[in-house]
């Protein structure tokens, strides 16, 4: 299968989502009375088919392996789980697509819904589905990964069985990225390959660790707040805006904000795309640890986070 763009002998490093570039603040949000535009239309009734069972079904099967670590023989079977959910959610044809890096390989897995009109930004709606433990470059630990990141992973799952039969203005893409936990290099590597083209910018919805909720319950939006191109900032600060309204018109979820880092969002940034993400904040006691497995997830909760990234997605991919 051929790569992407080759990286150019990226570094290891491990990004860590313990320790944000600033604080997430907690913000006021009020439910819209009038939402009777076609978008808000659409997330209403997007939302109300969301499934807390076939949420916790895609994370069970993630978790089951004993790895899913980049380095890891695993991480090829993992690839084809989620080839196999996205098919029977009505994606036949999925992309398994390969890079390298520094001697290493691996897949991102790439599904594509094409949009009616061909002028509208492209969505990318990620997650990265490897896995690992404490020491980072153990590949043979037994690391269920639940939690960091097949609960990002489920939400994109089950955004795409969702949005299987809706005709949306925008291409979204579906991708779930491996690599990240060694520097982000599967989500650089799709980055350079699509901004080599000379496309325009993307709209990038990430999602790492939404699946077990910090003491208040709330949900973290993540924005751009000045990284390596300032000029996307305002465009991210307002489509983040969107998902903070998305969680009051759809969920109970109290909402912070707070930057975007440590993910594979990143990438995307630099090549001057829009990018946001939604994160579930500090705390996870179980983090890169044994322990981080189905059982210490909210399913609940996890289905709110999935409900407000479809409503996002459905008012960008209808009114950008």
């Amino acid at each position: 299968m051929p790569y992407d763009t080759p990286l150019e002998d990226q570094p290891l490093t491990h990004p860590d989502k313990r320790h944000p570039p600033s604080p997430a603040t907690r913000v006021a949000t009020k439910k819209r009375e009038d939402r009777r535009t076609p978008p808000d239309e659409l997330a209403a009734a997007l939302v109300e088919s969301v499934s807390a069972d076939s949420l916790r079904s895609t994370v069970e099967a993630l978790s089951a392996f004993h790895t899913r670590h980049t380095f890891s023989p695993l991480i090829g079977p993992a690839a084809e789980e989620i080839v196999t959910r996205l098919a029977a959610a009505g994606y036949p044809d999925v992309d398994r697509r390969g890079w390298a890096n520094g001697g290493h390989s691996a897949d991102n897995v790439i599904c594509t819904k094409p949009g009616t009109s061909a002028d509208k930004p492209v969505i990318i709606l990620c997650a990265h589905y490897d896995s690992r433990m404490e020491d980072a470059n153990n590949a043979t630990a037994r690391a269920p990964g639940a939690d960091d990141n097949a609960s990002g992973v489920a939400a994109i799952l089950e955004a795409a069985r969702v949005l299987a039969p809706v005709a949306l203005s925008s291409t979204v893409q579906f991708v779930a990225f491996s690599g990240e936990e060694q520097g982000l290099w599967g989500s650089a590597a799709y980055a350079a390959a699509l901004h080599a083209t000379g496309t325009e910018a993307y709209r990038v919805l990430n999602l790492d660790m939404v699946g077990r909720p910090p003491e208040d319950g709330s949900v973290t939006v993540e924005r751009d707040l000045g990284n390596a191109v300032p000029g996307n900032d305002a465009a991210s600060q307002a489509l983040g805006a969107v998902m903070a309204q998305a969680a009051a018109d759809h969920t109970a979820l109290p909402v912070r904000l707070g930057p975007i880092y440590a993910s594979d969002y990143m990438p995307f940034e630099a090549h001057s795309d829009v990018t946001i993400g939604a994160y579930e904040g500090e705390g996870n006691p179980h983090y890169h640890r044994t322990s981080d497995t189905p059982a210490t997830l909210d399913y609940d909760y996890l289905a709110d986070i999935t409900r407000i990234t479809l409503a996002t997605v459905a008012v960008a991919a209808l009114t950008d």
